[in-house]
């Protein structure tokens, strides 16, 4: 078995250990970066009117919330396009729909953690 199985997201490894040595990264444009940052903010709203939906309440977005989903992409944008997921091999919706998700999940697991922590049940 090759050495992916045992660490997919090769923690520990030395860079450029385990990946291609002659496949140069793509760099993104500032325009690309300023998409895909829209992109998981969206991901961040959407995952908020969803949550709305599901409880059976009327959404109606606020300034503060649209600053912390502002906030929370930002935090979540180095992860959302780290440059072996936007390799550049994969077709573009496959890319956006990829951050978008990424935005989404979010939400979900911040309330998980809280509702472990306080002792909580969803």
């Amino acid at each position: 078995m090759t050495a992916w199985v045992f660490n997919p997201l090769q923690l520990g490894a030395a860079e450029g250990e385990g990946m291609a040595k002659d496949v140069e990264v793509p760099k993104l444009t500032l325009s690309r970066q300023l998409a895909l940052y829209a992109t998981l903010m969206l991901g961040n709203i959407a995952s908020s009117f969803l949550e709305s939906y599901r409880a059976g309440q009327v959404w109606r977005p606020n300034a503060l919330s649209i600053l912390f989903a502002a906030i929370v992409g930002i935090v979540l944008l180095p992860g959302a396009i780290d440059a072996n997921k936007l390799n550049g091999q994969k077709e573009e919706l496959v890319q956006f729909a990829m951050v978008f998700t990424y935005g989404m999940g979010w939400q979900t697991l911040l309330g998980a953690a809280i509702s472990a922590a306080t002792g909580t049940g969803m």
